[in-house]
């Protein structure tokens, strides 16, 4: 059966939030929290055990971590460009990357080869071989 006394469930969130759920509040793992956020914050006894700490200096906390570790994007750059989207004429760049490791190799290219040629090989290949005496 419940505790009678238990916090009943409502529509407002508590001014105090209980350690346990402080980190979860945030977003983040207990010991980032203990890490990053507790020594950052004030924290007072709740009850006969309990530590609690403050929801609006909380929420202060996070709006101060995310002004100073925030990465501003580019602005006039679209980023949002779906990933599905058919890239049409577009071409590929020509030029090789001068950080490219891979080298220009030389040889006949198979591209060109025409199908006749391409019988005759098949032919050598998979002919019955010759007796040499």
């Amino acid at each position: 059966m419940a505790n009678a006394t238990a916090a009943k469930p409502s529509s407002i969130q508590p001014r105090f939030i209980r350690f346990g759920d402080a980190p979860g509040y945030l977003g983040m793992c207990r010991d980032e929290f203990n890490k990053t956020v507790r020594p950052c914050v004030r924290e007072f006894p709740i009850g006969k055990q309990g530590v609690a700490f403050d929801r609006q200096e909380l929420d202060e906390w996070a709006d101060a971590y995310i002004e100073a570790k925030a990465i501003e994007k580019a602005t006039g750059q679209d980023n949002n460009r779906p990933r599905s989207e058919r890239r049409g004429d577009d071409t590929w760049r020509e030029k090789r990357s001068p950080a490219s490791t891979r080298r220009a190799v030389s040889g006949k290219s198979t591209k060109s080869t025409k199908g006749s040629e391409f019988e005759r090989v098949l032919e050598l290949v998979t002919g019955k071989k010759q007796s040499s005496t």
